[in-house]
């Protein structure tokens, strides 16, 4: 049943926290990339990622819908497109310009692999041999898309004529059908690596942010959200550490990413609606600022580290990273400056009719929904 408006709040409000997480994730993936991965899961970064950009999208279709007395797709996909292309197209010809004039130690690059990457597909290898990729990691970003293609469709047409719970509970069935797709692959594949990118095995990352935007939403006053304890956000984090302590090829493949998808229920509850040191933290100038380039940032991160080394091939580490940090941050403030911001003004003026974004309490900056 659609909600009314007197249900829902006119706009999602602004929470800094949120471009904190985003900040955070980003360091986690970063760090990785430049030498730690056998010890900081870049993987469990991007997850964080996948279930914040559900809750997000599907709280502003809720807000919309009640709002407005409908979900306008055309507006949400030129609302994404304007945000995600523009960045995204431009950092694959600059990363591409670099590798043209033998800047990047890479592998030999295939045209048709550049066109996997700007048509999303980079997440199943051997599809316009997308194997040979520039150093944009586009694998996550492609997800994200085909979610952007399929859920608001799927919300208008089926979840969003449901009570939220119920709607809540369909997207859980979703999810339990793609574990159980990863636990065939498993069990019949001899190389089931790639449940790590396929769309149709990781999709469930971000349909748990989706639930918790469906169910108990801490920004939706009529789902009285539960309001998780310290120790239950101890407990979580404790069940994330243990996925991550696990070895085992096949549980990392299959039930790994549902318990640690499962277990950001309750931090990102916490979050949402809770006070104390780690929120202060995370919505702090520098995190809030980090996060509004995040996006920007996960674009251009592997490049930049690929171009410092071919410059230093001795660097590695905390010493790549202290490198690499400053040119790709500059990368960002040229992107924000340049691209981001200018079509976040269009963005405005094209849909001025819709429901508003979350805007930022400094400056009055239009925050967007989500960067990766």
């Amino acid at each position: 049943m659609p909600e009314s408006r007197t249900q829902i709040p006119a706009a999602m409000p602004y929470l800094p926290q949120l471009d904190g997480v985003r900040a955070l994730a980003i360091l986690i993936v970063f760090a990785a990339h430049c030498g730690y991965s056998h010890v900081v899961p870049g993987g469990f970064g991007v997850t964080v990622f996948f279930f914040l950009s559900g809750y997000l999208i599907t709280t502003l279709l809720r807000i919309e819908q009640a709002q407005a007395g409908a979900v306008s797709l055309p507006a949400f996909y030129l609302r994404r497109s304007l945000r995600i292309l523009p960045p995204m197209y431009l950092t694959l010809l600059a990363a591409g310009g670099l590798y043209a004039l033998g800047l990047l130690d890479w592998m030999p690059i295939e045209p048709a692999a550049i066109l996997g990457q700007a048509t999303f597909l980079t997440n199943y290898p051997g599809l316009f041999g997308t194997e040979a990729v520039l150093p944009v990691p586009l694998w996550s970003l492609a997800i994200e898309e085909h979610f952007y293609l399929v859920f608001p469709l799927a919300y208008v047409l089926w979840l969003g004529r449901l009570h939220p719970r119920r709607a809540a509970l369909a997207c859980l069935g979703i999810c339990a059908a793609v574990l159980a797709i990863r636990c065939l692959n498993v069990w019949r594949l001899s190389d089931y690596s790639l449940n790590y990118s396929w769309t149709h095995t990781r999709i469930d990352a971000i349909l748990f942010g989706c639930c918790l935007a469906l169910w108990n939403n801490p920004v939706i006053p009529a789902d009285a959200a539960w309001r998780p304890k310290a120790w239950h956000v101890g407990l979580s984090l404790a069940v994330i550490l243990g996925t991550l302590a696990v070895r085992n090829d096949a549980f990392r493949e299959t039930l790994r990413y549902t318990l640690q998808s499962a277990a950001l229920f309750v931090p990102f509850a916490y979050l949402l609606q809770g006070e104390g040191p780690a929120v202060r933290l995370l919505a702090s100038r520098p995190m809030r600022q980090l996060g509004l380039w995040s996006y920007s940032f996960y674009l251009a991160h592997m490049a930049v580290v690929a171009l410092v080394l071919h410059l230093k091939p001795s660097l590695h580490g905390l010493s790549l990273m202290l490198v690499a940090f400053p040119p790709t941050l500059l990368w960002c403030w040229g992107m924000y400056t340049l691209v981001e911001r200018p079509c976040a003004r269009l963005r405005r003026r094209l849909l001025a009719d819709r429901p508003p974004q979350p805007i930022l309490a400094e400056g009055g900056r239009q925050a967007g929904v989500t960067p990766a």
